[in-house]
């Protein structure tokens, strides 16, 4: 492999940075642009994720299906130069609308298929230290992409006043996913031995990924994907806890985003912050989160995948309200920012937990000739409790305020608690069930 092929995840950092600049400028837009509604704004991240959990399906099955990796990294970067764009230009809902469901569906290529290039570029012996480096290029990329866009929009002449700095921040960040794409054409490989993803071994499986919680569901590195098929989703393939793991699973990821779809406005419009700040405390999530990944596979590994979850959860069934009671502590603006940081600092702690601790259980309770299939339906689930959650957040803010809203959303994480807490997530399939599963 040439010198330069030997990094060439670094065409993912231009990237990750338009993803993270425009993270919670998204649904920022949809109020200070184009003055719509907080329905509008889970309308918004609902149509994003709507098309982006089929549409991980989709080119990851066809990348699987075509033996390419290549030509669907390219779409993945062109797609997202191209949805930001129309962002950019867009002056009515509904041509957001169109942008951010072309969004979701294309720029979302890129996701199911970078993680495996990594491991197809490189021999077994570095697969895990090449992930760790692919997964510390998204991670970097993602902060600096919140730390360009505070900078941008407090230091921008007139940026505090004028809609058009936003624009120009979707702009910019299109440009970005415009350079990954020229960098890609040069530099990213297309292998010439593949990796079957139902072949990778368990213990790279356990390699944290950095990934960032969205305020829609939008997976910029993903291992497994849902391959259709009416032998793969057999219900026999699935165990029974393993099913009541994902219903689980799908009333946590409502009440994320329940949670999460007003959260940037109601720091815009309700706390009075800026939009530079507004970054800034998202800036603190994903600092706190990226830094704590590896200490949470240690805490996994020490004290069980099932406890570091239920702990992330009782976190964030407490945290989630606090947003809106530290407003009524006597705090100059400076230290309410402070306290905003520092809780959803810890918010982003609870979240490199239970995401570390979720794709551990899941493998774990998978059979493993259906281990791939189960990662798949756990990572569309995910979605799926982000679409109901967008639009439940996005109603709830609108007709009953933020408390209701951040109230109902721990309710969610509270009974996703309450079964998890029921059940038995970390006993595996037995060896007779797992060869039963084998041979049907």
């Amino acid at each position: 492999m040439k010198k330069n092929e030997e990094s060439w995840y670094y065409t993912f950092l231009p990237y990750n940075i338009a993803g993270g600049s425009t993270s919670p400028l998204i649904p920022l837009f949809v109020t200070e642009g184009l003055k719509g509604s907080l329905t509008q704004v889970g309308i918004v991240s609902a149509i994003s994720s709507i098309a982006s959990v089929p549409g991980n399906i989709l080119w990851g099955n066809l990348s699987d299906t075509t033996k390419k990796r290549r030509p669907f990294v390219l779409l993945g970067f062109g797609g997202m130069a191209f949805a930001l764009f129309m962002m950019a230009i867009s002056t009515t809902i509904s041509s957001y609308y169109l942008a951010n469901f072309f969004f979701g569906l294309l720029a979302c290529a890129a996701a199911p298929v970078g993680t495996v290039l990594v491991l197809e570029s490189f021999g077994k012996h570095e697969w895990a230290r090449r992930l760790g480096d692919f997964s510390k290029v998204g991670g970097i990329g993602w902060v600096a992409g919140l730390i360009l866009g505070s900078l941008w929009l407090e230091f921008m002449p007139g940026a505090k006043e004028s809609v058009f700095s936003l624009r120009g921040l979707f702009l910019v960040a299109s440009l970005l996913a415009l350079a990954s794409l020229f960098l890609a054409l040069k530099w990213v490989p297309e292998p010439e031995e593949k990796v079957r993803r139902e072949h990778i071994e368990k213990n790279i499986l356990d390699q944290p990924l950095i990934v960032f919680e969205k305020v829609k569901y939008f997976p910029h590195r993903l291992l497994h994907v849902l391959r259709i098929s009416t032998r793969n989703l057999s219900m026999r393939n699935f165990p029974s806890n393993l099913k009541k793991y994902y219903i689980m699973t799908f009333l946590a990821f409502t009440g994320f985003l329940t949670f999460y779809v007003g959260l940037p406005i109601y720091l815009r419009n309700y706390v009075g912050v800026s939009n530079s700040e507004v970054f800034v405390v998202f800036l603190a999530s994903s600092a706190v989160s990226a830094i704590t990944y590896s200490i949470a596979g240690r805490w996994v590994a020490r004290f069980g995948g099932k406890k570091t979850q239920l702990a992330a959860f009782v976190g964030r069934i407490v945290l989630f309200p606090s947003f809106f009671a530290v407003t009524f502590l006597p705090l100059t603006k400076e230290w309410l920012i402070i306290t905003l940081c520092i809780l959803h600092g810890l918010i982003g702690f609870c979240w490199a937990n239970l995401s570390v601790a979720g794709n551990a259980l899941v493998s774990n309770m998978s059979y493993s000739e259906f281990r791939t299939e189960s990662l798949g339906i756990y990572s569309a689930i995910q979605g799926l409790g982000s679409i109901m959650g967008s639009f439940i957040g996005g109603i709830i803010a609108e007709y009953f305020g933020f408390f209701a809203t951040f109230v109902i959303a721990s309710l969610f994480v509270l009974c996703a608690a309450i079964i998890l807490m029921i059940l038995d997530v970390e006993k595996g399939p037995s060896e007779q069930a797992d060869q039963h599963a084998i041979h049907t």
